[in-house]
């Protein structure tokens, strides 16, 4: 397989600092970090839709019960919309470092669509919190405060959009061109089957938490309150059952989307075993959560063992996610790898080759005698005009000596005649014609 689009720049080396595990341990950090991420915003994006929902339900029917589920659910959304941009930073620094060549060159296709991350972000959490702290002073004015809410809702759904379109790019490199950018992304198969799963996963997620959380409310001392409860509990095992059937439908449709050598290396690296355990723990969960679909008193006991299989799904999802990852992107990071050692070697070799052909041209400027001095190791220890570790070639003119004196004393120093210099020891390995040069050339600096 030949990429042809993957940048030169130099990978990120990670330091190991001699542990291998190093990058086992990234990994995990990876898995988890995303996991922890994705979970805080599927409840965000599933429980805002479910309060804008309720909200206008309740003044539809002027029902209070509604207006409080509506009311409880800005909660987990102020809570999740945080969390879920804390725990955001993470996974996207960890792809940074580990997959550089590839996730900088889809951030830069998708420029500028990539600041909606930002700025959308501050618009939707404003929003938000404005909804949730005008609920009592906006009351009798519903149309308002339902139009605050939708449209914080509105923006919360289309950040995945950038976020999916750049996943989608860094993962299958193959579909690179020179042209390539965010609505090319945007518009794939592809990509949309993974936003139809994503949203799908968000109201599933969403109708789990609905249930512990209305079994939650359910406690509370006060009328409202404990029928709003009631209601999560009944709702969200709706929003659970219906998204998580469809998404059986929906996820082959991702998978097998993706590029062939991709879904070939998956298939090979017998990543496959976790989409069985994740579909044999998910129809575990829908058969509990269809069982106890009418009963309104869902037991704990049942609750966690529908949490807890769900999760399992949920973790085998996240990790073959990876997988995925690996088994498309592994050949491109090798061919990136590859050109990077190639243009340092041609870096180290052009270097060396510029080095070489300078002091060349230095030592053609050179007369014989600075030929003579640069090639016996003279000029380590002497200057033409400065003190060195021994005098300057100028004060040794000074003394009157003549060629042959000097030459003589190159073979036998005498350092009584230089008394605060370190003495010169005899140099006998220096050739007598650079010797006479040298003597010559220092007289001449008289």
């Amino acid at each position: 397989m030949q990429f042809n689009f993957i940048p030169n720049d130099l990978p990120l080396p990670i330091p190991t600092g001699g542990l291998e595990a190093v990058d086992v341990v990234l990994t995990v950090l990876l898995v988890v970090a995303w996991l922890v991420h994705i979970l805080f915003i599927n409840v965000l994006l599933g429980a805002s839709t479910g309060s804008v929902y309720f909200n206008k339900r309740g003044a539809r029917e002027n029902n209070p019960v509604f207006d409080r589920v509506a009311y409880l659910l800005t909660t987990p959304v102020t809570i999740c919309e945080n969390m879920g941009a804390l725990w955001g930073v993470a996974p996207l620094l960890l792809i940074s470092v580990m997959f550089t060549p590839l996730f900088y060159a889809a951030a830069i296709m998708n420029s500028p669509q990539w600041l909606h991350i930002i700025y959308g972000n501050i618009a939707a959490f404003l929003l938000s919190y404005l909804y949730k702290y005008t609920w009592h002073k906006l009351e009798h004015r519903k149309s308002l405060h339902l139009a605050i809410g939708t449209a914080a809702v509105a923006l919360f759904l289309t950040l995945p959009l950038v976020f999916m379109a750049t996943v989608q790019l860094y993962m299958t490199p193959t579909t690179w061109t020179l042209n390539t950018h965010f609505w090319d992304a945007l518009f794939r198969a592809d990509t949309f089957f993974r936003l139809v799963h994503f949203y799908l996963a968000s109201f599933a997620v969403t109708g789990l938490f609905m249930m512990i959380y209305g079994t939650a409310k359910r406690k509370s001392d006060d009328e409202v309150t404990r029928q709003a409860g009631d209601v999560l509990v009944n709702t969200g095992k709706s929003w659970f059952l219906l998204p998580t059937v469809l998404n059986l439908f929906a996820g082959p449709l991702v998978l097998f989307h993706f590029p062939s050598y991709g879904i070939e290396n998956f298939f090979n690296a017998g990543w496959y075993w976790l989409i069985i355990l994740g579909v044999v723990s998910i129809l575990g969960a829908a058969y509990l959560t269809i069982k106890d679909f009418f009963n309104p008193d869902l037991s704990k006991g049942k609750l966690w063992s529908i949490v807890g299989l769900a999760f399992i799904t949920v973790l085998s999802m996240a990790t073959l996610r990876h997988g995925m990852r690996l088994s498309l992107t592994s050949e491109a990071m090798a061919q990136s790898k590859a050109q990077s050692d190639d243009f340092v070697a041609r870096s180290k070799a052009a270097s060396e080759e510029a080095k070489n052909a300078q002091k060349a041209a230095a030592v053609a400027t050179l007369s014989p005698a600075e030929v003579a001095l640069e090639k016996n190791g003279c000029l380590a220890c002497h200057s033409a005009d400065q003190k060195l570790v021994g005098p300057a070639y100028k004060d040794v003119a000074q003394k009157g000596y003549s060629d042959e004196q000097i030459v003589a004393l190159i073979y036998a120093p005498k350092p009584e005649n230089w008394p605060d210099f370190i003495p010169m020891p005899p140099q006998p390995q220096l050739p007598k014609e650079d010797a006479a040069i040298i003597a010559k050339w220092i007289n001449g600096l008289k």
